[in-house]
């Protein structure tokens, strides 16, 4: 049977669990960010190399080899996703657990706790939250962030699967091919960066 005494020692254990939960998400939720980080080096490095190349020596390169030169590129994206959905999971239980620590400091209250910890995060992060709010200058910072790299990957994609078609005039076939497979990628992962919003 429970005593009083049983109940007190619960509820001072509980705020340095909770705490513990909350650092080891924390830790997590950043050693994810730090890989997603280096992919997106990875990546730029990427096309920056072959674009160089392809532009100042193009018959350095294998016609054949041209159609399949974003594969490395999505195929990043794709990992990518896989971390982006890693990261939006710990980050509810981030959030349940700041919520369980402000509820033991009642003298923080709304809409105080909405700045604090991960929720202030989305105030200045969620687009369609800054522009409810008409942050238009950081709305336009995160669409030239990601649209930037979108339309890097987009640019090499399509050049990869022109260039044999009209240019070189032969592997047009693989061309097509490749054509197809990376619009269906596309649409894939686009569903699966759509599904991450819904964890």
């Amino acid at each position: 049977m429970a005593t009083p005494d049983d109940d007190s020692i619960r509820s001072r254990d509980s705020v340095p669990a909770i705490v513990a939960l909350f650092q080891a998400e924390r830790a997590e939720v950043q050693s994810i960010l730090g890989h997603a980080l280096s992919l997106i080096s990875i990546l730029v490095a990427y096309c920056t190399v072959v674009g160089g190349v392809w532009a100042t020596r193009p018959e350095t390169v294998p016609h054949a080899l041209v159609p399949m030169v974003p594969i490395p590129v999505w195929l990043v994206i794709a990992w990518h996703s896989q971390l982006n959905s890693r990261v939006y999971a710990h980050n509810q239980a981030i959030v349940v657990l700041e919520q369980k620590l402000l509820d033991h400091i009642p003298s923080i209250t709304y809409p105080t706790r909405l700045w604090l910890g991960h929720t202030s995060g989305r105030l200045v992060n969620e687009i369609p939250i800054m522009l409810r709010e008409k942050r238009y200058a950081i709305v336009a910072a995160s669409i030239i962030t990601y649209g930037g790299l979108l339309a890097i990957v987009l640019a090499l994609t399509v050049a990869s699967v022109l260039v044999p078609i009209f240019v070189n005039h032969d592997w047009q076939t693989l061309a097509y091919a490749m054509s197809a497979v990376y619009v269906l990628v596309f649409f894939l992962l686009a569903a699966s960066y759509r599904s991450t919003f819904g964890i």
